[in-house]
């Protein structure tokens, strides 16, 4: 690759997909597509399954059957032809109002970090990249872009609690990392030397590329130089073509362009995707009978309580042999929004769908 490819490599160009790692016309490398979502593939795409979200998988304690909704979820983005799954969503839910709590899988690091490794396992078995997110302690939506907060987190909770699940996406294999918008001890996550360089490549040896949330990159070589590979979705002038500039007057090496490129393809290769891999088409039927999984997984994530010897204060005289509880199971009538934005879709007042890039349309 020329000096001018690579830096065009380190941004992404606009698509059909959520984002594009731009083609090499030269080599006969066509882009890759990235999409996504946590639970099967987003972004309003028809034609797939949506899948149960990632707090009822992680309710399953089953790791062959998180593996198992992981390889399905990856045989339907490979099948559509998507290259790199932007997903799973593994945040600690630090905050009960944080919109994408859904997306992950608890509170607990040990289960968080089982989901991560059987969801990246089973993806990348499917030969598709599988990209953990959001990297690191992004933990509410408030404040979270322009104003982005600063979680100020201490060496020793990072290590026991919120790196923790990376740590086993990395031990996993995962070829892509997805770093936050908001900031770690004041410094952006996409230009921070010590989560990126210091804790993720240096600490875990941590070999693909950190690619950056949509509109997180605020500076070109200040992120580069802080363990940025990758911009995403593009456009900003930050990276891509204008770190050719940056390279001549000296500001940052051919050295750390090199080290970037190769971060960014190593999955693309390791993975054979350079090897017939589908061409993106979103009209093609990927579903198959992936219903039946569908709902040994909602079996296995749903809990039935039996209330022996009333310990639970209910009214028995109301003679209701069944109760339920949750999000979908009445009414619902403001309070915890469990979408990132505005909540997603609803029925008669009950919500199932979530918000935020994590959501699966419903049809």
């Amino acid at each position: 690759m020329t000096l001018e490819e690579k830096c065009n490599s380190t941004a992404g160009v606009p698509s059909p997909c959520a984002g594009y790692v731009p083609p090499v016309p030269r080599l006969g490398f066509n882009g890759m597509c990235l999409q996504d979502a946590p639970s099967g593939v987003g972004d309003g795409v028809g034609f797939v399954t949506s899948f149960p979200g990632g707090i009822h998988t992680a309710a399953m304690w089953d790791k062959d059957l998180m593996f198992k909704r992981a390889s399905i979820i990856g045989q339907e983005f490979r099948e559509k032809g998507v290259n790199i799954a932007l997903g799973p969503m593994i945040n600690i839910d630090r905050n009960a109002l944080h919109g994408r709590n859904w997306e992950g899988f608890g509170s607990d690091p040990y289960l968080s970090g089982m989901n991560a490794y059987q969801y990246v396992l089973g993806l990348q078995e499917q030969g598709v990249v599988a990209t953990p997110k959001h990297y690191i302690g992004n933990e509410q939506e408030t404040n979270r872009l322009s104003d982005s907060y600063s979680a100020n987190i201490d060496d020793k909770t990072v290590h026991e609690i919120y790196l923790w699940p990376f740590a086993d996406a990395v031990y996993a294999g995962a070829g892509s990392v997805m770093c936050s918008y908001n900031r770690v001890n004041q410094t952006h996550a996409c230009q921070n030397n010590k989560t990126l360089n210091g804790l993720l490549k240096n600490e875990l040896a941590y070999r693909g590329n950190v690619m950056s949330d949509w509109g997180a990159t605020h500076a070109g070589v200040e992120s580069a130089l802080g363990g940025l590979d990758i911009e995403m979705p593009g456009g900003s002038g930050f990276m891509g073509y204008a770190l050719l500039a940056k390279v001549h007057d000296g500001s940052l090496s051919e050295a750390r362009v090199n080290d970037m490129v190769t971060r960014i393809f190593a999955p693309y290769f390791l993975l054979e995707q350079d090897q017939s891999f589908p061409k993106l088409d979103w009209n093609r039927d990927v579903t198959h009978d992936h219903y039946k999984v569908n709902r040994e997984l909602a079996r296995a994530g749903m809990i039935l309580l039996k209330n022996l010897r009333n310990t639970l204060p209910l009214n028995a005289s109301m003679d209701r042999l069944l109760t339920i509880f949750g999000a979908a199971a009445t009414q619902y009538d403001g309070g915890l929004n469990p979408g990132g934005g505005p909540t997603g879709q609803g029925y008669d007042g009950a919500i199932y769908q979530g918000g935020g890039s994590g959501k699966k349309d419903m049809i």
